[in-house]
């Protein structure tokens, strides 16, 4: 074939899930969700690695390491005042024993600087790691569609 040749490739392994892992994930994330809608830092960076790569809607393009990832939650706080509003819906979950994703569709809202309060509608994948027994976030995704 030439080098202009496109291959679709569909995996038909069947996938064993670990519905207990599936389990500490969900709960993970829905604590996670919770404490962005509570405002509450040590609850977001709770579960997270600290080589954590974010990335986000507002600059930067990335943001490495659980300092820079804090900063985006304090940018984040700054505009949501206290909204309460981080919810997350269309939750997958796959998870193996070691590695793990998930997305979901989320919704967050906060004040524009009229003054208006604006709700999102937010795309989300996270990424997980099994480090000595406990699920740990190593990256985050968070995108909004193009319009």
């Amino acid at each position: 074939m030439g080098s202009n040749a496109f291959y679709v490739i569909r995996d038909r392994t069947p996938v064993n899930r670990n519905k207990a892992n599936e389990s500490q994930i969900r709960r993970l994330v829905g604590n996670w969700a919770q404490a962005a809608r509570k405002e509450d830092m040590n609850g977001v960076l709770s579960q997270h690695a600290n080589d954590i790569v974010m990335f986000d809607v507002p600059p930067p393009l990335q943001s490495k390491d659980i300092a820079a990832y804090k900063k985006t939650w304090e940018l984040f706080f700054s505009w949501s005042q206290g909204s309460g509003v981080f919810d997350l819906s269309e939750l997958k979950i796959a998870a193996s024993d070691t590695v793990a994703f998930c997305h979901a569709i989320g919704t967050c809202a906060g004040r524009a600087k009229n003054g208006k309060t604006v709700k999102l509608k937010f795309r989300l994948t996270i990424g997980f790691r099994k480090i000595h027994g406990k699920w740990v976030i190593t990256h985050e995704h968070h995108s909004l569609p193009s319009e």
